[in-house]
């Protein structure tokens, strides 16, 4: 059964996938009056997917030529009780190279080990520590034995140069080990130092992240201190959809760390697939956050995984013809495809339709903060990534001047669209901060850090793209 949303009822089903022939969920939806089509699935009786479906305004002008963003939220919702949780495939990265001697070292191994204690004889583990050569410490093994693991990582000791690529090369031939359809598969590195031997640009890590990402392994990258090369590590996150994080010092490992377990062991789908297809007059113009395939009228949008943490949120910009818009019509249907955790394979679907009016005032009324809370911070990511292309290539008054221009913008859209974000405001401080000190070079090292960061998803966070 798939029906078609109405605009005056909010209804969110859960619907047993449990028996579902071929694994296909039927999905009864209704709208919001926000124009919000909400699904939830259960997955194999204790996990389920949500699936929230809503335009940024569900009145749009009618006669009109204009544009829209559909806004697709995913959100697992996990198993409460430890022993229930997906069984999870992790590969922890140490860099021991010369520079991490000291206190980094000591929080490193601190870190791993309380790693280590999250796990469980369902899940599996390896070590990988590195410099100019790689070293498999712990092979991938099920966590039977918390000592064994925590012994080895005990006589982890610093030494030699920072061979980056081999090392996440290795740990991916150990998470190979024991890959399982539906269950996560992680990559965790942590680094202070640069790539400096083997391949050491960006867009090579960038690859490597993808072709990773294809395989089903994502990995999390976390940069120690301000040595490291921010634009390797967090491409290396981003394009196997990964988290990042820059920690200031080695006292935020742990936080760090307990972030990203959180997010790995809370993942409840994977390889998901979504498919959204307009119908003749609703034209779909670009993806913001999240790369997306966009031929003729169907947009496809690929994810490793959902969290039951977090929210993974995608936009559409659709643009809709004036000679359709009247009424009340479906502009879209979107299918999602996922795996859950034993392996199985689901479909959801669900249509969504928008209604026109020639009233000013019913439009504006209907635009809808939730929508517009990550458009507003995806466009503020995009100008910090113009704000370091202006500043590594000397251009400061520009850099300072967007910087400025960023915040102004952050505020005038929580205000215009009635958004009301954390988030958002610390972003808005944020950039009248790096504003103020952008000229001053003792500081731009750990600026720039801190704006990658602010580009990537990162452990924990309520909202991932």
């Amino acid at each position: 059964m798939i029906c078609s949303s109405t605009a005056s009822r909010l209804v969110i089903l859960r619907l047993a996938l449990t028996g579902c022939l071929a694994g296909a969920a039927f999905v009864a939806l209704m709208a919001s009056p926000m124009g919000a089509a909400a699904i939830a699935a259960s997955l194999s009786g204790a996990d389920a997917i949500n699936v929230d479906t809503r335009l940024g305004q569900s009145v749009l002008k009618e006669g009109r030529t204009q544009r829209v963003f559909l806004h697709i939220g995913i959100k697992g919702r996990s198993s409460q009780r430890e022993r229930e949780r997906t069984p999870v495939n992790v590969a922890l990265v140490i860099d021991r190279s010369g520079s991490m001697k000291g206190d980094k070292i000591i929080k490193a191994r601190a870190a791993a080990k309380m790693a280590i204690d999250r796990l469980t004889a369902s899940d599996a583990a390896s070590v990988i520590v590195f410099d100019d050569r790689i070293d498999t410490l712990v092979s991938a093994r099920r966590v039977h034995d918390h000592s064994y693991f925590k012994g080895r990582i005990d006589g982890v000791y610093t030494r030699g140069r920072t061979a980056i690529f081999a090392a996440v090369e290795a740990a991916a031939r150990e998470l190979r080990k024991f890959r399982k359809s539906g269950h996560p598969n992680r990559i965790i590195l942590m680094s202070d130092g640069q790539a400096n031997v083997g391949p050491r640009r960006a867009f090579e890590f960038a690859d490597l992240g993808r072709r990773l990402g294809s395989d089903g392994i994502t990995v999390s990258t976390i940069g120690l201190g301000e040595g490291y090369n921010e634009d390797l590590m967090a491409q290396l996150a981003s394009a196997s959809d990964g988290n990042h994080a820059f920690a200031r010092t080695a006292d935020d490992l742990l936080r760090i760390f307990n972030g990203e377990f959180d997010d790995v062991l809370s993942v409840s789908a994977q390889d998901i697939e979504v498919i959204i297809e307009t119908r003749a007059g609703v034209r779909p113009m670009r993806t913001l956050g999240r790369s997306g395939e966009i031929t003729g009228n169907r947009t496809t949008i690929r994810l490793n995984q959902v969290y039951g943490t977090s929210e993974t949120s995608l936009q559409l910009e659709l643009q809709v013809a004036s000679d359709i818009a009247v009424g009340e019509i479906e502009l879209a249907s979107v299918t999602i495809h996922f795996t859950s955790p034993d392996g199985t394979r689901h479909t959801l679907r669900t249509n969504v339709s928008g209604r026109f009016s020639s009233a000013d005032d019913e439009v504006r009324a209907s635009i809808d903060p939730k929508v517009m809370e990550p458009i507003l911070e995806l466009q503020a990511r995009a100008r910090y990534e113009k704000v370091i292309r202006m500043r590594d290539k000397g251009r400061i008054k520009d850099a300072k001047a967007l910087l400025q221009l960023n915040a102004q913008k952050l505020d005038a859209g929580q205000r215009l669209y009635g958004v009301k974000s954390k988030r958002l405001r610390s972003l808005s401080k944020k950039s009248r901060a790096q504003a103020a000190s952008i000229a001053d070079r003792s500081k731009w090292n750990a600026t720039r850090k801190q704006m990658r960061e602010d580009q990537s998803n990162r452990q924990g966070a309520a909202i991932k793209y």
